[in-house]
């Protein structure tokens, strides 16, 4: 044990966690927070404006059919189509294309696009239509994001999206499960279709943390190959490794550097995930934390029926299991490494990969556009993200074990 605790002050290097915090500054201020920004200004300004945000405070984490009768969608629109009337009625851009009202500038913009102008006539028609707009956006007066999206037009436009999305979604699922290739899609579509798309939960949320999430995944990736790169290979420098076999405990040192490696990945990436985690769960994540994520949105389909904390706890998981095979290959690495250069110039190519592989699994997880799941395997089977990552670890510990049993053997020889 006394060897053990002795290993692990080696690797927890005062000089290399110094560094691995400077990195953590600078992804910190370069990603992470310009990310937690994005979240906040979604919370207004994104394609359901505020409206989603607002039905999640008022009736939980689902949407009964009589509580979306009560928030009246189609009221909603009523008023702000009359609003826009009386903007219409006084502006005479509108009424000097025998515009009146908001049903006739919408006739007009359908007419204009579909019919064939010539590329003069073009040019006037969408001046018209773009000025036109601005008024109804306050694109010309507005001096921030939150005014433009207070204007009656854009406000009917997100209004629009929501109804789409809990009131008309039968037929974008009808879609998916009538000509979608991907099983395990049709399956969540027939799934929805049973249970009504009725999870109020934000649907940004999924997105934005995941690609948070993969961010800090190749953050840990790198932190830990720094953290572990330096001990193996500085004793094979010094030929440290070849004292300690003339000795029975010394023989058993090798095996005891492993089994460091392995407890300061998992100790360094549980770390480093809930210290990212808090900030992003404290500006509002953590609201969501009971709210289940299966839904369909305009942005895509969230697949499995699991809560938006079990959500989390996956992705930490995926990136713990990437840290683990990371420092088992940064091992192995070491075994073969006669210096830390040489070490290093290895372990770039292993960092990048196993980094790529924490990008593509990680962002947007468990949705039916993960690169994984919809490009490599074509939607055929369930979480495949998942489980790249945990055959990553895996493999990396399998082949870690071997070199381990295997050493004293091949130094003696």
């Amino acid at each position: 044990m006394r060897i053990f605790v002795c290993e692990l002050k080696k690797l927890w290097n005062w000089r290399i966690l110094a560094l691995i915090a400077a990195i953590a500054t600078l992804t910190w201020f370069a990603f992470l927070s310009e990310a937690l920004r994005s979240y906040d200004s979604l919370t207004t300004h994104g394609i359901y404006g505020s409206y989603q945000n607002e039905m999640f405070a008022l009736y939980g984490d689902t949407l009964e059919p009589e509580e979306l009768a009560d928030y009246d969608i189609p009221g909603k629109k009523v008023a702000l189509i009359s609003k826009m009337d009386e903007i219409i009625s006084n502006e005479t851009i509108f009424t000097e294309n025998n515009i009146y009202s908001y049903a006739d500038y919408e006739v007009f913009a359908d007419n204009g696009y579909s019919s064939d102008l010539s590329e003069e006539e073009k040019e006037i028609f969408n001046d018209t239509i773009s000025t036109m707009q601005s008024k109804l956006d306050f694109s010309n007066s507005t001096q921030t994001l939150d005014e433009w999206y207070a204007s009656p037009l854009i406000r009917l436009q997100t209004l629009k999206a929501l109804e789409r999305t809990y009131n008309d979604y039968e037929a974008s699922l009808r879609s998916y499960i009538d000509h979608d290739s991907r099983p395990v899609v049709v399956h969540t579509a027939e799934k929805l279709m049973q249970m009504r798309n009725a999870n109020l939960i934000r649907y940004d949320l999924d997105m934005e943390f995941s690609l948070y999430t993969a961010v800090v995944g190749v953050f840990t990736v790198v932190s830990v190959i720094i953290l572990i790169a330096p001990l193996l290979t500085t004793d094979r420098m010094r030929k440290v490794n070849l004292m300690q076999y003339s000795s029975t405990i010394g023989r058993t040192i090798f095996r005891l550097q492993f089994a460091a490696t392995i407890v300061s990945a998992l100790v360094l990436s549980i770390l480093l995930i809930v210290a990212a985690y808090i900030p992003f769960l404290a500006a509002g994540a953590g609201n969501y934390w009971d709210s289940h994520i299966m839904s369909l949105n305009s942005w895509g389909m969230q697949l499995y029926n699991i809560t938006f904390g079990q959500y989390t706890l996956i992705l930490a998981g995926m990136i713990i299991t990437l840290s683990v095979g990371t420092a088992c290959f940064a091992f192995i690495l070491a075994r073969f490494s006669a210096n830390i250069v040489m070490m290093l110039i290895k372990a770039v190519p292993v960092g990048v990969a196993v980094a790529g592989i924490a990008v593509l699994s990680v962002n947007k997880a468990l949705s039916d556009n993960n690169i994984v799941f919809n490009t490599i395997f074509h939607g055929r089977f369930n979480v495949p993200e998942v489980i790249l990552c945990g055959f990553v670890a895996v493999v990396g510990l399998i082949v870690a074990v071997i070199i381990s049993i295997r050493e004293k053997r091949i130094d003696v020889a």
